[in-house]
């Protein structure tokens, strides 16, 4: 059965989302190493927490990953694996815009994950994960 373009559209959308997110957390893993080498209390329980946020952000990410497997390969819980992505990223978006993040940068992360909630409660996204 061939998918439709839409779909692979979707699954596209949502690895992109993944890689993003794993380039993310990456640089938070990444920013948080470099802080547990320096200084004496402060400066390594910051760096614990950028990377406990980085892992946070890798698991948002991986979910995006196994939503694109698990549609691929025609699973039920793909559905679910998405929804709770976008779930969490979007919280985690408006936990952001309420601490002050920059308008453009809260809108531009938030756009694929949008975009995603719509086509998985759309009668089409039912449809293609359904016969997935």
């Amino acid at each position: 059965m061939s998918k439709s373009l839409s779909f692979k559209i979707i699954l596209l959308l949502a690895l992109m989302q993944g890689g993003a997110g794993l380039l993310r957390a990456y640089n938070w893993v990444q920013i948080g190493v470099d802080l547990l080498g320096q200084g004496i209390l402060l400066l390594p329980f910051l760096g614990v927490l950028a990377v406990m946020r980085g892992l946070f952000v890798s698991v948002v990410a991986v979910l995006y990953v196994l939503f694109v497997l698990g549609a691929l390969l025609g699973r039920s819980w793909a559905w679910w694996s998405c929804l709770m992505a976008v779930v969490i990223n979007l919280l985690l978006f408006l936990f952001a815009l309420a601490r002050g993040a920059p308008v453009t940068e809260v809108i531009a992360w938030s756009v694929i994950p949008a975009i995603l909630i719509l086509y998985l409660f759309s009668q089409m996204g039912r449809d293609a994960l359904r016969g997935a």
